[in-house]
């Protein structure tokens, strides 16, 4: 499989992961909803930047690029104590700007 082509299935997991990891929170922290303005938004807005990235912005690279960059860092914030979905987001980063650079790189020949 190659970089491209990963990006779109590895995006889906991490927007999956981000999503449910906010559900997980929302359900375990009603008692405290002031917690949720840190969990919510960095969970949910993560998820939702990687899926406009990888799923909508796919006719503007780098608006797609900034967008999965941003959204990976976000949600990481928040799941960095799964350790799982912190290596996905970068993993999914890091796909996306190789990607883009090598769009990017004249043809040689």
């Amino acid at each position: 499989m190659t970089q491209a082509r990963a990006i779109r299935p590895l995006g889906a997991a991490v927007v999956a992961g981000f999503l449910g990891l906010g559900v997980i929170e929302l359900a375990l922290r009603l008692d405290d909803p002031l917690v949720l303005l840190f969990w919510l938004p960095t969970l949910w807005g993560g998820a939702l930047l990687v899926f406009l990235g990888v799923f909508r912005a796919a006719r503007r690279p780098q608006l797609a690029l900034v967008l999965v960059v941003a959204g990976a860092a976000l949600g990481s914030l928040a799941s960095a104590w799964t350790l799982l979905m912190p290596v996905l987001a970068v993993t999914l980063a890091a796909l996306a700007i190789a990607s883009e650079l090598r769009r990017d790189r004249p043809a040689v020949g």
